[in-house]
């Protein structure tokens, strides 16, 4: 009979201070954190300093579930940062000072600016689902979380608990739910089956740190993996991966007008990823986006392909922001299609962007945390088109029939929701040219216009809208 751990730990204080990578703000804490907090607890519990045993098989069978669904209350990371001075961990250098008469040596201080987490609550719940019942490892697992007292830095004071629960308790728990996903999220650390060994390997180096021959660094730990999580009260995000466009001889970004020419990357692109992907049996319709025939795919499934996204650059003033040439090119692909993404994303690393024989590029992958990539890929009520929308049709300058061109625009990315919108020829914003400036691509002959949205609910990028959202035209970005 299956059963839930819950793991719960409650905040003494309204704020949180832990960090994930890139020194961003972490909530929920990851469950990397909690796996490091309840092994150092049971060390302390069972007064184990040096060699945790009682504990052991324990929190191997808790390291076995790697990405637990989190029940959280709602954080929020400070807009202001707070500057920190605080001691260094290097107190132990000063005693070889101190043995050389010099005392007047003191630890050594250094300024963090840090962004703390606002809590509107006071608990953040683990969720571990177990097929088998956890019996005498439960009693363990308990004192440890009791155990517990910090969760972030220092200052992040908390009380633990766990209780199993049953799949109808556990749906009842109040607060925001994340949960682990293969496409875009929040990434978080989590442990892997070799994390406890590693902490224990981790803890011996730390104990041997000071030896005759002087002070020894003690390794980082290696053993954990990064893991999306999504919060299940925002839109998913579709999997989809960004690359850098660099010069053939990667000295650099290589950027191109994206009015001429946001057709040609978008082409460029299609080339190089039917070239990794030529043993697919799918590679004519998921590729190409073509019929068995050859000709274009107008079926149910024609959305069932990927989308290839010239991303003009976006650069931010004080004024607000300014949109420039393409320098990255985003693949999209359909919810449920992270494997193909996965795919493409590991084989296109170093794959040169090749035309009629010239080589006008080599693409780079870019950084996860990439600001620019974050702006087509997040979500928000209000977007607006960098890249014209190709309406299916024509409009014949008739407003009623514009609307309904841009209602089924929308339909057919599966937009159903409340929507308001206004269009013109002219961009929306700063750097964005005209619709009338861009070479549409070969065959696509309907109005285009440039469009904004404002949603009544959040919407998940990237979207693209109309006849040409697979070559990068109706390409929208969260207006601010």
């Amino acid at each position: 009979m299956s059963e839930i751990l819950k793991l719960t730990f409650r905040f003494l204080q309204p704020l949180a201070h832990g960090r994930r990578d890139g020194d961003e703000p972490e909530w929920p804490p990851s469950p990397l954190r909690v796996f490091q907090a309840m092994t150092g607890a049971a060390a302390a519990r069972w007064n184990e300093r040096e060699r945790v045993v009682y504990a052991i098989p324990a929190l191997r069978v808790l390291q076995s579930h790697t990405t637990p669904e989190i029940v959280a209350c709602v954080g929020s990371p400070s807009k202001v940062r707070t500057q920190f001075y605080v001691p260094d961990n290097t107190a132990d250098l000063l005693v070889f000072s101190w043995k050389k008469g010099d005392t007047n040596k003191g630890v050594a201080r250094t300024e963090k600016v840090v962004r703390p987490i606002h809590l509107d609550g006071e608990a953040v719940s683990y969720l571990f689902r177990f097929e088998e019942p956890l019996g005498e490892h439960f009693k363990t697992l308990k004192a440890a979380a009791r155990s517990v007292t910090h969760l972030g830095w220092g200052i992040d004071i908390v009380i633990g608990d766990a209780e199993i629960l049953t799949p109808e308790e556990a749906s009842q728990l109040q607060g925001v739910r994340w949960k682990a996903t293969n496409s875009d999220g929040t990434k978080l650390r989590v442990p892997t089956l070799r994390t406890l060994d590693d902490l224990v390997r981790k803890h011996n180096d730390f104990l041997g740190r000071v030896t005759s021959e002087g002070y020894r660094p003690v390794p980082p730990l290696r053993e954990y993996k990064l893991q999306s999580y999504r919060n299940t009260s925002e839109p998913e995000t579709r999997p989809h991966c960004v690359f850098q466009i660099l010069r053939p001889d990667a000295k650099g970004f290589r950027p191109f007008g994206a009015a001429r020419r946001t057709r040609d990357v978008a082409a460029w692109v299609r080339h190089a990823v039917a070239d990794v992907c030529k043993d697919w049996d799918d590679l004519a319709s998921f590729v190409h986006g073509h019929s068995k025939d050859g000709g274009a795919n107008r079926g149910p499934d024609s959305n069932l392909r990927f989308q290839y996204l010239p991303l003009p650059t976006i650069a931010s003033y004080d004024d607000g922001t300014r949109f420039g040439a393409i320098r990255r090119v985003m693949i999209a692909a359909p919810i449920g299609c992270e494997d193909r993404i996965s795919f493409i994303r590991k084989r296109l690393i170093g794959k040169e962007l090749v035309w009629e024989s010239e080589t006008y590029g080599i693409l780079n992958l870019a950084n996860q945390q990439d600001w620019i990539s974050k702006q087509y890929t997040g979500t928000a009520t209000g977007w607006s088109s960098v890249t014209p929308v190709i309406l299916d049709g024509f409009d014949d300058r008739n407003p009623a029939k514009t609307k309904q061109l841009i209602y089924k625009a929308l339909l057919n990315v599966g937009i159903a929701v409340e929507a308001e919108f206004e269009w013109q020829p002219f961009g929306y914003r700063a750097g964005v040219e005209p619709a009338n400036a861009f070479l549409r691509p070969v065959k696509l002959n309907g109005t285009m216009v440039h469009l904004r949205l404002k949603f009544a609910q959040r919407i998940a990028g990237p979207i693209a809208l109309g006849a040409g959202r697979f070559r990068g035209f109706g390409l929208m970005a969260a207006d601010k």
